[in-house]
């Protein structure tokens, strides 16, 4: 078979590039912009109600964590390719990037190894919110997995509400792995144990939470890490990702098989 001259083949290539950026670029770049703008808005709107700094920031680090738990599967759903719903869901985490190397500027609390840990657990969230929508091969089953994905990782965010009912009257070594499971799958949990010891907190340790919740008065919880969540999202993400190329597969096949038969 005689190969396209050079220059066809790069242009081609260019123009693959120039027609994917082209169906995705503005949807993705509109993301970002609207990711970075409710971010900083909740940090700037904190400090205009003359909350402390710190507070402000806790703030809008929550609203990165769940912004990005919400909007990544939504906007990856509408990818019509693997990578196009990588670019829209991904650009999420990368988005806020940006704000928490603001929070790092204005927080002393924020510290730049911390900035690096957080954007971790934000992008191994957002991969398995995309890997989520690709399990499906049709563009209403892909808005239904994102809404699935979305409600899974709102319900991980929401642990420390719902924890107490699944503990009690459990022995104490299987409320304490509940309450384990539920804290190392929370990635705002994850994202608050970067910060420096001055501003670490635990949700359950805090007044209001802890009429609330169950965690340390049924089962005691454990130390608080920040990497569990990481490795939880990006096992989810890989085992999605497997089960998606295989599901595309045997898709694929069943419709070679249709079509030889017709």
């Amino acid at each position: 078979m005689t190969q396209p001259p050079e220059g066809l083949a790069r242009s081609g290539d260019g123009g693959s590039v120039r027609q994917f950026l082209a169906g995705n670029g503005w949807a993705a770049a509109s993301a970002a912009i609207a990711t970075v703008a409710v971010e900083m808005g909740v940090f700037a709107a904190g400090l205009a109600w003359r909350m402390p700094r710190i507070h402000a920031a806790l703030a809008c680090l929550a609203v990165c964590v769940l912004w990005t738990a919400l909007a990544a599967p939504v906007l990856a759903a509408f990818g019509r390719t693997a990578m196009a719903a990588l670019l829209r869901g991904g650009i999420v985490a990368d988005a806020s990037l940006a704000s928490l190397l603001a929070l790092w500027v204005a927080c002393d609390e924020m510290t730049f190894p911390a900035v690096l840990k957080i954007y971790c657990i934000l992008a191994a969230v957002a991969l398995a919110g995309v890997a989520a929508t690709r399990l499906a091969g049709t563009p209403a089953g892909r808005c239904a997995c994102a809404v699935a994905a979305s409600a899974v990782l709102l319900a991980a965010l929401a642990s420390p509400f719902w924890v107490g009912g699944a503990i009690h009257g459990q022995p104490r070594a299987a409320a304490e792995g509940i309450v384990a499971a539920a804290v190392y799958a929370n990635p705002f949990y994850a994202a608050t144990a970067c910060l420096t010891e001055t501003a670490r907190f635990v949700w359950h340790q805090q007044p209001v939470m802890y009429r609330i919740t169950r965690i340390g008065d049924y089962a005691a919880a454990p130390p608080l890490l920040w990497y569990p969540a990481a490795i939880v999202y990006l096992s989810a993400a890989g085992a999605m990702a497997i089960l998606a190329a295989v599901g595309r597969r045997v898709r694929g096949g069943f419709a070679a098989t249709d079509t030889h038969s017709n």
